[in-house]
């Protein structure tokens, strides 16, 4: 007789809880986000790079933006879901694994909605706290870029 760990059973993996759904697209829905941002800085270093500093400027304050709305959803998105948790579930039917997939979807868009409107105004915070920094470091790139060109275009001459 062999034991097969559950993860190993098919039907198993098919009839996954609301709870390990909401997780999955939870972690995806933040490595998406990651990836958005990261992908971001990379062009602005990238236009910073190519020595067009008010380019590259403006992609590195876009991409700030951007990233703070994102975490003002995701932390929008966590809020509802700690507040759904605290609601009785009962009703005449009960509760299946689509309404809560779907209850966690509209959540989830109600949040980025939120955040794209203004929020709570926890992305305008950060954004105001973290716009100096980083108009110092695309400044320090846009400023080592140019020295870089600069001692290439002596050395070519």
């Amino acid at each position: 007789m062999q034991i097969n760990p559950l993860a190993a059973q098919p039907n198993l993996q098919q009839n996954m809880t609301a709870e390990a759904a909401q997780a999955s697209a939870s972690s995806a829905s933040f490595d998406a986000m990651l990836q958005e941002a990261k992908r971001a800085s990379v062009d602005a270093k990238n236009a910073a790079a190519s020595g067009d500093s008010a380019a590259a400027a403006a992609k590195e304050d876009k991409a700030l933006r951007e990233a703070c709305k994102g975490f003002e959803a995701m932390f929008l998105n966590m809020m509802y879901r700690e507040m759904r948790q605290t609601v009785h579930e009962g009703g005449l039917f009960g509760e299946s694994n689509a309404r809560k997939i779907f209850e966690d979807m509209r959540d989830s868009e109600m949040a980025k909605q939120m955040a794209e409107s203004g929020g709570i105004g926890l992305g305008d915070m950060l954004y105001k706290q973290l716009a100096p920094q980083a108009t110092k470091r695309a400044q320090a790139e846009a400023q080592t870029a140019a020295a870089i060109l600069e001692q290439q275009k002596q050395q070519s001459k």
